[in-house]
């Protein structure tokens, strides 16, 4: 997984908002965010949630390291403590309190939660177990450790697959999204209406259609090859990203129009002038988009060279537009290098499988 879990969209949030959520819509208030790794970028989300930051100098060494470094936070007070991977963020109320009447009415110190027969996350463990947690040194990390003590260990069957869902692979990530039911990416026929409102021209309508099957053909194709896309985001950005098309700076005025769709925005805002992510950071779905852009006019797929030719010529003598031009070019010829390493197939290929033979 190349994309940053904590950070990706999910419920018109963020993945560690909603696992944040979970506990706190069940009336939990001592939440402990455990970071190592890119932790800066988490800081202002959890200051955000208001809940208390645990940081891990060691977690090169690995997934038990923070275990270690969130245990060891807990005060003599605290009875026992869930374990929730950042993974597995969308945990019904309900199983929830079943698990903790579990804990405070019987006498198990590790209660699990159990889908149709599987064991799932976050258990809820007894803090007398925490002196074993801190002096735990052999392989297989929290699992190895609570497999030693089964005799104290009791699964509650729950109404709630997602305990079971994780995303270790972009597959999983797709299937978390419709589980969650992103209400904060607007449907097709949402999208439709939107544009419908917004009095946008057919023949911009139909340069968006095109945009959302090339973008969309990409990102599956992207999916396949282990990145992490939501594809319906990519989908629902394309299809708006020129809903304000005719007005001036159409990319800002589109993205205000949006503003119940904060995600989707963000996209349209920058499918006109991109700022790159870094070279080493995942692409994401606003490259995606602002590339199938640059390659469609009109509702024809071209490439690149044909798109920017002409406007380069035309504008050779106003050095101020032909920068922009040419930077705009370049973003869009990077990210279909990036693309077409990660998939290891010309992007002419893909259109000409998935669309027909376009191009």
């Amino acid at each position: 997984m190349k994309r940053f879990k904590p950070l990706l969209s999910l419920g018109g949030s963020t993945v560690l908002e909603q696992a944040v959520h979970s506990f706190q819509d069940n009336g939990i208030r001592d939440i402990r965010v455990v970071v190592g790794h890119r932790a800066n970028e988490l800081f202002p989300v959890i200051d955000r949630l208001g809940v208390q930051t645990i940081v891990n100098p060691n977690f090169s060494e690995g997934m038990f390291s923070s275990v270690t470094s969130g245990v060891k936070s807990l005060s003599p007070a605290v009875k026992g403590f869930f374990l929730l991977p950042v993974d597995n963020p969308i945990v019904k109320q309900d199983t929830l309190e079943k698990l903790q009447n579990t804990f405070f009415t019987t006498e198990f110190g590790i209660i699990y939660p159990s889908y149709q027969g599987k064991r799932g996350h976050p258990p809820l463990i007894s803090c007398r177990y925490v002196n074993k947690v801190m002096t735990w040194n052999k392989p297989g990390g929290m699992r190895a450790l609570l497999e030693q003590y089964e005799h104290d260990a009791i699964d509650v069957e729950v109404d709630d697959l997602g305990v079971l869902l994780d995303m270790d692979t972009p597959e999983d990530y797709q299937q978390m999204l419709k589980y969650c039911g992103d209400t904060q990416i607007p449907s097709e026929e949402e999208c439709y209406a939107i544009i419908k409102k917004a009095n946008t021209p057919v023949k911009v309508f139909n340069h968006c259609k095109q945009v959302a099957q090339l973008s969309s053909a990409m990102g599956s194709y992207l999916i396949k090859s282990g990145c992490q896309m939501n594809l319906e985001l990519i989908r629902a950005a394309a299809l708006l990203h020129d809903l304000a098309k005719g007005e001036p700076h159409h990319a800002q005025v589109g993205a205000k129009m949006l503003v119940n769709y904060p995600e989707v925005a963000e996209i349209v805002a920058e499918h006109t002038d991109i700022c790159l992510n870094p070279a080493d950071q995942a692409l994401t779905e606003k490259e995606i988009v602002y590339l199938a852009d640059k390659l469609v006019i009109d509702d024809q797929i071209i490439s690149l060279q044909v798109r920017f030719s002409g406007l380069l010529e035309q504008n050779k003598n106003d050095q101020e537009v032909f920068r922009k031009i040419r930077l705009r070019l370049s973003n869009a010829e990077r990210i279909q290098t990036r693309i077409e390493q990660i998939i290891k197939m010309p992007l002419h290929d893909v259109w000409k499988v998935e669309l027909g033979g376009q191009g």
